[in-house]
């Protein structure tokens, strides 16, 4: 294969950070760090060899980059240009037409007898960690106003920063790769990533650091995003670095593809308020030092969470999970087909397993902080993972977990597990609707047998028919008749069943059930209540219409005390 390789190789001046070039139509950036050491090597030995980057790296910015590649006539390849500055009255938007690779590099020809005296340590933490020195901004904005800032500092705004009186942010179109780890901040917030971003060019498990956090806040990604083995916050040898305690930033962010966070560590407090991941997002065994906050985060599918640790504050409220039992089993499936991608290693039951505790984890932070309406949501999840363990497991008939298992399925259909007051509803108006069209074609079936032929405007008749005819035929037909109400027991039963759990039955009965119940309750209310009709009638134990309401009662009381709950549990009035 044929590279395209546009060879640039120019330096920002003072600072050890070179424009290499386009290899393959990416911009590679690279800190040569002995040359840093070798423009700075007075002030770390002044300092006591301590490497106190703050003073000493100057500020990475595009205003820099673009500068240097208009006056050395290098911003342009096969009549594209490298960066574009486009800029309107208020704000400058820097637009990087080819991909971006931010490296470092170790010349060790270049590295004297000298250095290795003065500076071995600092030499040997650099060649371990291989980290961009310089903060890099990729936006900058001022809060206020720009005219009331004194020339002399917009100066050293604009030298340092990149700023020109005017907010700015950058717009990459192809990929990002912060490829080596990153000694101080780096900025990229309000700006917008039309494809991936990954903090590996090419793919493997080392650990990239960022030792004073990140802020990707108000940025938009429209590819992947993969910041696996991502280290945020962590410390350095005693003496050797100023500052890492800010916060890394994702905040109001919108994710349209994958994201990948999995074995992160982050060692600062992380913050996703208010972002939107539109597809799959893995966290699986991240662990957070300090405050995780997904205030207001929106998953439209299911996230992994699975054996991630929250050593201190877990902020999940108003936290909205838009997915559905279906996609939940199948993103379980997805993360068991590409574990075990070359032999069993891992069950399905067990990751399942995992992604219960990840929600059952989440709950708990709710109910910590008496935020039971939001835990309830969770702790469905929880039981949709439970579900989903013991559908794989393939427990034996009737025992302990085949029950539990089908209690789940029913609770899920029935209500949602107490989340879902419409779907309640709906169930009890099936329960009803179902109960009064089996009693009407039960009697119809009855009396014409009979020979009777009712029409539907003498339906009254019908029933005066049946109840005429009913006790004699219990009398002379008792066995037929048990087995009747057999028959009827269980063919309402089934029919319930699955008017709750198939969906094109269940939309057809709900429609059916809602007219139906309208229609009972302007023609003979007590009809919905049997306990208070049909019991009070003096009938015979064995009359169907007994048993049917008998049967019906218990379902009609039970699915009550359900939609009750499920009530109670979404109400903000406390119980």
């Amino acid at each position: 294969m044929i590279r395209d390789i546009y060879n640039i190789d120019l330096e920002i001046p003072n600072s050890g950070i070179f424009i290499k070039g386009l290899d393959n139509e990416k911009l590679t950036i690279s800190l040569d760090l002995v040359r840093f050491m070798q423009i700075n090597k007075r002030q770390i030995v002044s300092s006591g060899n301590k490497l106190d980057v703050g003073k000493l790296a100057k500020p990475l910015n595009p205003y820099i980059i673009y500068n240097i590649l208009e006056e050395n006539n290098k911003n342009n390849f096969n009549d594209v240009k490298i960066i574009d500055k486009i800029e309107d009255n208020n704000n400058i938007v820097y637009h990087f037409n080819f991909g971006l690779i931010l490296n470092t590099f170790i010349e060790k020809s270049k590295i004297t007898r000298q250095m290795e005296q003065n500076t071995s340590d600092n030499l040997k933490d650099l060649n371990e960690i291989k980290a961009f020195i310089a903060p890099c901004f990729f936006s900058y904005g001022m809060v206020g106003d720009v005219k009331s800032i004194p020339k002399n500092e917009l100066e050293d705004l604009e030298n340092d920063y990149g700023y020109e009186g005017k907010d700015y942010k950058s717009i990459f179109k192809k990929e990002v790769y912060i490829n080596f780890s990153c000694y101080e901040r780096v900025y990229f917030s309000n700006c917008e990533f039309k494809s991936k971003v990954s903090l590996h060019i090419i793919d493997n498990d080392n650990t990239v650091c960022f030792l004073n956090g990140m802020d990707f806040s108000n940025c938009i990604f429209e590819d992947e995003i993969n910041f696996k083995r991502f280290i945020s916050g962590t410390s350095l040898p005693e003496n050797k670095y100023y500052n890492n305690e800010q916060d890394t930033l994702f905040k109001n962010c919108i994710f349209k593809k994958r994201v990948v966070f999995h074995n992160s560590n982050f060692f600062n407090s992380i913050y996703f308020n208010n972002s939107h991941f539109k597809d799959y997002v893995d966290f699986h065994e991240c662990e957070f030092k300090k405050t995780a906050c997904f205030y207001g985060v929106r998953f439209d599918k299911t996230p992994n969470f699975s054996q991630a640790i929250f050593k201190e504050n877990l902020n999940v409220v108003n936290t909205n999970l838009n997915f559905t039992f279906g996609n939940l089993q199948e993103r379980i499936k997805q993360e068991y087909k590409d574990f075990n991608e070359t032999k069993e290693k891992k069950s399905l039951d067990k990751f399942a397993n995992d992604f219960r505790d990840s929600f059952r984890t989440f709950k708990n932070a709710l109910i910590k902080d008496n935020n039971l309406l939001d835990a309830s949501k969770f702790h469905k999840y929880e039981l949709y993972c439970k579900e989903i363990e013991l559908k794989f497991k393939k427990s034996k008939i009737f025992s302990r977990e085949w029950m539990d298992k089908w209690q789940l399925v029913f609770y899920r259909k029935l209500c949602d597990h107490h989340t879902d007051i419409l779907q309640s509803l709906n169930s009890l108006i099936l329960v009803i609707g179902i109960f009064v069209l089996s009693s009407v074609v039960m009697v119809f079936g009855f009396n014409y047998s009979l020979g009777y032929k009712p029409i539907l405007e003498h339906w009254y008749f019908s029933l005066d028919f049946y109840n005429h005819h009913i006790n004699s035929i219990i009398q002379d037909n008792y066995l037929f008749v048990v087995k009747v109400n057999f028959a009827m027991l269980f063919g309402y039963l089934i029919l319930v069943g699955f008017a709750l759990c198939l969906k094109y039955i269940r939309e057809f009965f709900i429609i059916i059930s809602y007219a139906i119940t309208l229609l009972v309750l302007v023609v003979s209310p007590k009809i919905l209540i049997p306990a208070m009709g049909f019991f009070t009638d003096k009938r015979a134990m064995l009359d169907p219409l007994s048993t049917m309401g008998g049967i019906y009662t218990i379902v009609f009381g039970f699915v009550v005390f359900s939609f009750i709950k499920t009530i109670r549990k979404n109400s903000i009035v406390p119980s």
